[in-house]
Formats: C-alpha cells, structure tokens, sequence
C-alpha cells in the first residue's frame, strides 16, 4: 500500500513538472529590486525563445545558446558553465536572477500582431514624420542620429536619438522585430527607465501601440502616434 502510495507521488511530481514546461516567446520587463539601497541597473528587455532554447535582448541581435531544465528549473549556457536558476509561476511568469541587484520577471509576448511592414519602413515612419504630442504633453521628435552615449561608448548595436523638446533633453529609442511582430522602446531623456510597447497597427496616419512597460514615476501614458489631423 505505501509503495503504491509512493509511487503515485512519484508519478504526481514528475507529470507536475512537465505540465510546468511552457512554449514560445517571454519578455522580462517591470522587474522587481532585490534590494533596496543597493545599485541598481536597468535590465529590462531579455528575451527567451523556449522553443528555440535560446536567450537575447530587444537591444542586440545577439543570441546564446540555452539548456532550459524544468525539473531542475536551471537554465545552462550552452557556450558557458553558467548556469542560472530559475521560479515558474503556472505559466504567466517567470523569475530569474541575473544579477544586477534585480529579478527578471519574464512573460509571454502575444506574438498575433504581425505588420505588413519591415523594420526599415518603421524607422522611416518614426523618423520622417512630425508627431502631436505624446500624452497631450511632450513634444518629441525621432531622429536618424545615433543616441550620443553609444557613440562615446563605441557600442557595436547603436540606438537613436529621441529629441524631447518640451524638456529639452534627449532620450533614445529603437525597433525591435520578433517574428513579424515588432516592438517600440524608447526613453524620454537620459535618465528615465524605458518605456516598451508593442505595436499594433500602422498606417499613414498614425502607430496603435500596446503598452508593455512605462516607467511608473513619469506618468505618461501612450497609446499612439499620431501624425495626421
């Protein structure tokens, strides 16, 4: 009776840890400050394919190879001997400590808005148009220059320059394609956290954004950007 009894457990834990394996494409953005008081450093934008088993960013094309372990909730570097642990929450989040004073909470993408557009066309749109004010209140412009900061630091995957007008300062901003869907990200000055939405619609008149991710301390809220009255 107890050997049975052990060996539904058994059978129990294991058909628990494979229903866990989850499939597709997760973000990781809104993370949480392990510590407070300690540095911190922005590291929002991971990216992980699971059925790839690979892991980027939004801000490099870069891609390492990953053994992802749900029984052991490791994931190993396959060009390393890292290896990271990490916590499944049923299948909407993902945390994963990475360093940085910070968890990454992954979660998945909803990879259906896909655009008949590539990444150039999007760019063009951005940078040849003037734009009404984000919010009702920031007048910005996207500009083709390269954000100065890469430049100094000779960073191999340069972002652009996001001209904030209304307080005269400068931010950057980029595009980012998975799978035909294509993502914005953009800062409003130098110092802010990013800001990161999905883009849902374009046409020659405006961009549909899906909001990913706005930084809670500058309370602006953007849903699109419109060009035309």
């Amino acid at each position: 009776m107890k050997k049975n009894l052990l060996l539904i457990l058994i059978l129990f834990n294991l058909t628990s840890c494979y229903s866990q394996e989850v499939k597709g494409i997760w973000m990781s953005y809104e993370n949480r400050i392990i510590e407070y008081g300690k540095l911190t450093r922005s590291g929002v934008g991971g990216i992980i394919d699971f059925d790839r088993q690979n892991l980027g960013s939004i801000f490099f094309d870069t891609l390492y190879k990953v053994d992802i372990n749900f029984n052991k909730s490791k994931i190993y570097f396959k060009s390393d001997t890292i290896s990271v642990d990490f916590r499944l929450y049923g299948k909407d989040s993902i945390e994963i400590n990475l360093g940085k004073n910070l968890m990454h909470v992954f979660r998945p993408l909803n990879l259906s808005h896909k655009l008949n557009a590539d990444k150039r066309e999007i760019e063009n749109f951005l940078i040849n148009n003037n734009f009404e004010k984000l919010d009702d209140l920031i007048d910005v412009e996207f500009s083709e220059k390269f954000f100065f900061r890469d430049i100094e630091f000779k960073k191999k995957n340069k972002k652009y320059t996001l001209m904030n007008k209304s307080w005269k300062d400068e931010g950057y901003w980029l595009i980012k394609e998975i799978e035909q869907n294509f993502f914005l990200i953009l800062t409003l000055d130098q110092t802010s956290d990013d800001h990161i939405y999905q883009i849902k619609s374009l046409d020659n008149c405006k961009m549909e954004l899906l909001k990913i991710q706005e930084p809670k301390n500058l309370n602006v809220k953007i849903t699109e950007l419109k060009t035309c009255l």
